[in-house]
C-alpha cells in the first residue's frame, strides 16, 4: 500500500507534468483564423465544385473550402497542381455529410484545437485537442496535417481519420475505428453504401444497404493475406502501388504489390470510389505532360475481380456477365437489361408470390461468404417465405449453403450450374 508521503509525491509529479502540459500552448503568431467568403477559384477541380483556397500549402497539397451545392461547404485537402490541365483531386474531407455556410471560420487559437465553426457559432467539426499539448500546426508534404507538441510528436493528423482516400505513407489500423468509406454521389457530399476495413486477418469491402439489417461483404482480400500467421495490425498504402502489411510486430509483415509501376508513383492515391471500385490514382508531373493516370483497378477484366462483383454494377436488377450487363431476370426468363430493371413487388402473404428459379447464377454477398448452414433447400426456402424483407435467396446445392437476400442489386452468371437463384414473384 502507498504511504502518505509516496502518495503526495505520485500527487504532485501527477500535478506538474498536467500543467506543464496546460501550460504549453500555440504561440500568438502561430495561431490562425480563416473565413468562408470572397471570390471563388479559377482552376478546375473534382466533381465541378466551387472552392476557396486556404494559406496552408505545401505542394502539390492545398487546404481550402469547396462546395458541390450552394451554401454547403467542406473543409478538404486538394491535390495536383495549378499548371495542370488536369483536374485537382480532393483526397481528404474534415465535414462530409456536416456542411458549413458562408462566413464558416477555421480557427486554430493558442489552446491548440482546431476548430471549424458556421458563422452562427455552431460547431461542425473539431481535432478536441485543447489544452494537450498542442504548440503548432503543419500541413506536411506528404498531405498529412498534424498538429506537434514542442518535441514534434504528433497530438492529432489527418492521417489517423481518412475519408475515401489514402495517400502515400497512410494506414488503416486495426481497432482504431479507421476506414475509407464511399462518397455517396459527385453532387452529394456524404457518406456512401461502401466500406473498405481493416480487420484481424484482411482488408475487406462491404456494401450497406437501408433494406440490409447488416453491411454485405462484397470482396475480401484474405486469400491475398492467406501467408499471415497471425493477426494483421495495419495495412499501408506504399508509392509501389503496393499494400505493406504489418503485424503486432515489426519482424512480422510483408508486402503486396497491386500493379508495378512504370514510372515515378511517388504522387498517388487510393481511392475507393463512388461506385465501390478501388482505384489507384497517380500524377505525373514534368515539364511536358502532367496528368493523371489510372494505375490500378481492383474491379476489372485484368485484375482479381471482375466488375461483376460490384454491388450496383448492373442497378436494382441484372444479370452481369464479362464484365457487361446482359439481362434483366424475370418470371418469363432473361429479358434485355436496362437501368429500369426492377423486381417485381410482392405482398407478404405465403399464398401471394411464388419463385422463379435461375440457374449458375450467384449473388455479390455469396462469393466471399459462408452463409448458412448446412440446410436442406426447403429450410433455406421457408427461411425466405417467412421473412417479409426477404426478395429471394440464394442456394448452393453442392455445400448445401443458403443465402437470404434483402437486396438483389447485381447478380453474376457462373459456370456451376449448382448454384441457384430464387426469385419472388407475385401471385396474379
Amino acid at each position: 500500500m502507498f504511504s502518505l508521503q509516496q502518495l503526495l509525491l505520485s500527487l504532485c509529479l501527477s500535478f506538474t507534468v498536467f500543467s506543464l502540459i496546460a501550460q504549453a500552448s500555440v504561440p500568438p503568431s502561430a495561431t490562425f483564423k480563416y473565413v468562408n467568403e470572397g471570390e471563388f477559384g479559377e482552376y478546375i477541380v473534382e466533381y465541378g465544385a466551387n472552392y476557396r483556397v486556404l494559406d496552408p500549402f505545401a505542394q502539390p497539397f492545398q487546404l481550402c473550402f469547396y462546395n458541390t451545392t450552394p451554401n454547403a461547404y467542406t473543409l478538404a485537402l486538394r491535390m495536383g497542381t495549378v499548371r495542370s490541365e488536369s483536374l485537382m483531386r480532393w483526397v481528404w474531407e474534415a465535414n462530409r455529410g456536416n456542411p458549413v455556410g458562408e462566413k464558416a471560420t477555421l480557427i486554430f487559437g493558442t489552446e491548440g484545437n482546431l476548430v471549424l465553426a458556421d458563422a452562427n457559432g455552431r460547431i461542425a467539426w473539431q481535432t478536441n485537442t485543447a489544452n494537450k499539448g498542442v504548440v503548432g500546426f503543419k500541413l506536411l508534404s506528404n498531405g498529412n496535417m498534424v498538429l506537434h507538441d514542442s518535441k514534434g510528436r504528433f497530438i492529432w493528423q489527418s492521417f489517423d481519420h481518412p475519408t475515401d482516400t489514402l495517400l502515400v505513407g497512410q494506414s488503416l489500423k486495426l481497432g482504431a475505428a479507421t476506414k475509407l468509406v464511399s462518397r455517396a454521389s459527385e453532387k452529394q457530399n456524404a457518406d456512401g453504401p461502401y466500406s473498405l476495413v481493416m480487420e484481424d486477418k484482411t482488408l475487406a469491402m462491404y456494401y450497406k444497404s437501408p433494406k440490409s439489417p447488416k453491411s454485405l461483404l462484397y470482396f475480401s482480400f484474405s486469400e491475398l493475406f492467406s501467408v499471415l500467421k497471425g493477426p494483421l495490425n495495419r495495412v499501408t498504402f506504399g508509392s509501389e502501388l503496393s499494400l505493406a502489411f504489418q503485424g503486432p510486430n515489426s519482424s512480422y509483415g510483408g508486402t503486396l504489390t497491386l500493379r508495378r509501376p512504370k514510372y515515378n508513383t511517388t504522387l498517388s492515391y487510393l481511392r475507393l470510389e463512388i461506385d465501390g471500385n478501388l482505384r489507384i490514382y497517380t500524377y505525373e508531373d514534368n515539364a511536358d505532360w502532367s496528368a493523371w493516370q489510372v494505375t490500378y483497378t481492383l474491379f476489372s477484366g485484368d485484375s482479381w475481380e471482375t466488375e461483376c462483383q460490384l454491388p450496383e454494377r448492373c442497378g436494382n436488377f441484372g444479370l452481369c456477365q464479362d464484365d457487361q450487363c446482359v439481362a434483366c431476370p424475370s418470371p418469363k426468363g432473361l429479358l434485355g437489361w436496362s437501368k429500369n430493371c426492377q423486381a417485381a413487388k410482392v405482398s407478404c402473404g405465403v399464398k401471394d408470390f411464388y419463385y422463379y428459379k435461375l440457374e449458375g447464377v450467384d449473388h455479390f454477398n455469396s462469393k466471399y461468404t459462408n452463409g448458412d448452414g448446412p440446410m436442406k433447400q426447403d429450410a433455406c426456402s421457408s427461411k425466405c417465405t417467412k421473412d417479409c424483407k426477404c426478395l429471394g435467396y440464394f442456394y448452393h446445392t453442392q455445400s448445401s449453403r443458403c443465402w437470404i437476400a434483402y437486396d438483389l442489386k447485381t447478380l453474376t452468371k457462373v459456370a456451376n450450374s449448382t448454384h441457384l437463384a430464387f426469385i419472388k414473384a407475385p401471385n396474379k
